[in-house]
């Protein structure tokens, strides 16, 4: 079984308790990686390191970035031409100016403005092919969540995995997008703390990493029920 090298990004929490709690996330996320034998897992504040650029097998991204400056493009640009996944949840997907640049590296993005959101229940609808190594098993999961619609990119581009029934038509809602040699999941539930937790969703979290970074060896099934 080949070393793996997971990084999880977080920022500062930007909401009230149980929403979008990035440090808590990270904490436990780092627990929950580290029981892994050959897992290496590691933290960035708002946004990884050269090192972590040049050695982790998969970024996972968990915080409203603000920042989304021509270098730190430049940097995932560089690490997804090298066949570097990427993993966004919920928040990861924005980006307050020029939305289209984001989507075309992630599939999809959110824009404050043009994007709706609603703290809502939501029925994920899962759509991809019944043996797909992420969904499989899925045909429905009711969450608690923060959809947003409509999301701005080429919905030709992506791989839907699921959608949410919002204002009449099925959205996407969580899917995966390669670019060039680069994988890259991203879902848009993960506003709350107990979407996260939730066993189902771990499940479908936890293989859209393993998928992300090129990993089919199952290391991550011990942790799915914890």
């Amino acid at each position: 079984m080949q070393p793996l090298k997971i990084v999880l990004v977080a920022g500062n929490q930007g909401h009230g308790p149980g929403q979008h709690d990035y440090p808590a996330w990270q904490k436990k996320w780092l627990a929950l990686f580290g029981k892994l034998p050959g897992v290496t897992v590691t933290g960035a504040w708002e946004w990884p390191t050269d090192e972590q650029w040049r050695t982790a097998d998969v970024m996972v991204f968990y915080f409203w970035n603000h920042d989304w400056s021509a270098e730190r493009y430049r940097q995932l640009d560089d690490y997804q031409a090298g066949g570097g996944g990427v993993v966004v949840f919920h928040s990861a997907t924005i980006s307050d100016t020029q939305p289209e640049q984001l989507a075309s590296r992630i599939g999809l993005a959110a824009q404050p403005g043009p994007t709706k959101y609603a703290h809502a229940p939501v029925m994920l609808n899962f759509v991809a092919g019944t043996n797909h190594s992420i969904t499989l098993g899925f045909k429905q999961v009711n969450l608690l969540d923060e959809p947003y619609w409509p999301m701005i990119g080429d919905t030709n581009r992506i791989e839907v995995l699921a959608t949410g029934d919002l204002e009449g038509q099925a959205r996407p809602l969580i899917w995966t997008f390669r670019k060039g040699p680069g994988r890259v999941f991203a879902s848009i539930p993960g506003h709350y703390t107990w979407t996260l937790d939730d066993p189902l969703f771990r499940i479908l979290a936890l293989r859209g990493v393993a998928w992300a970074a090129g990993d089919s060896a199952g290391r991550f099934d011990r942790l799915m029920s914890r």
